[in-house]
């Protein structure tokens, strides 16, 4: 029987896929969550700066680096042909028609960088523009979400249920702070006036990991909704690939449907909270 080896570790489950000619890119996100949480790992915490971008406070890490090129390593071995887009070094690559992994190595950079864990990686397929797998990974947590479509939806090797919030909890609702130094004046002032709307509200709780670990999260439960007001694809590809396929909802941040090449988003699992979400947005 063929085994999978993860530095000295055989992994029997892996094992199994292969016996079970699973599907590659299933046995792909298998592999690729322990070498990147084991690559992460290996920098115990040390993260230095290798680059900067243009907005003060946006760079990339070392780890951000080095977690890029395994990925599209190992993509190029096992996949070859397919197109790659990635935050660091292929963000320049437009969306073919064809088949495209869209990755972000590290979503949540600058925790990263000041010793937080509130970080994950992103991986999405997309074929003929329309997104058919996707894995995150949550460095914070050990744990790894990926579907490969069919509304069948796993964390790690368990199939997921959506299971209803206890609604002494209360509504929480992700507010990605990060992504308004990217956007002009008037988009900011508009996310300021649904912060304030949202506010009033009640039982409802706003928080912001700064990073899409929070649009990862919405498709797991563990947080009711979302709101982002810019993003590049391989920030919210993945997350909204798994909300889709685990009952979820997402849309752009007007309520229209939502797509690729969407900048911007609501993504909730129940309807009213969506409907919440997006009068809270396009109120003013």
């Amino acid at each position: 029987m063929a085994v999978t080896i993860v530095g000295d570790a055989i992994t029997p489950y892996f094992a199994i896929l292969t016996l079970m000619n699973v599907q590659p890119e299933t046995q792909f996100f298998h592999d690729i969550a322990v070498m990147v949480r084991q690559l992460v790992t290996s920098y115990d915490g040390r993260a230095s700066v290798a680059k900067h971008k243009d907005i003060v406070g946006d760079y990339a890490t070392e780890v951000d680096i080095a977690v890029e090129n395994l990925i599209v390593t190992e993509i190029n071995k096992r996949f070859p042909g397919d197109a790659i887009l990635a935050e660091e070094g292929y963000s320049d690559v437009a969306i073919p028609d064809g088949r495209i992994w869209i990755i972000d190595p590290i979503c949540g950079t600058s925790n990263l960088g000041r010793g937080l864990k509130s970080f994950c990686t992103n991986i999405a397929l997309a074929n003929h523009k329309e997104l058919i797998a996707a894995c995150v990974i949550d460095h914070s947590q050990d744990d790894y979400f990926w579907s490969v479509g069919n509304h069948e939806f796993y964390v790690k090797n368990e199939h997921f249920q959506h299971q209803e919030t206890d609604d002494r909890l209360g509504i929480m609702i992700d507010l990605d702070f990060g992504a308004l130094s990217k956007v002009p004046d008037d988009q900011k002032k508009k996310f300021c006036d649904a912060l304030l709307r949202l506010t009033l509200e009640p039982d409802y709780s706003l928080q912001s990991p700064n990073s899409s670990l929070g649009f990862a999260y919405t498709a797991v439960g563990k947080i009711d909704g979302f709101l982002t007001v810019f993003n590049h694809p391989w920030d919210i590809c993945a997350a909204s690939f798994l909300l889709q396929q685990s009952g979820g909802i997402i849309t752009d941040i007007e309520g229209n449907p939502w797509d690729v090449s969407s900048v911007g988003a609501i993504g909730a699992w129940d309807t009213d909270v969506h409907a919440k979400l997006v009068a809270a947005y396009t109120a003013s």
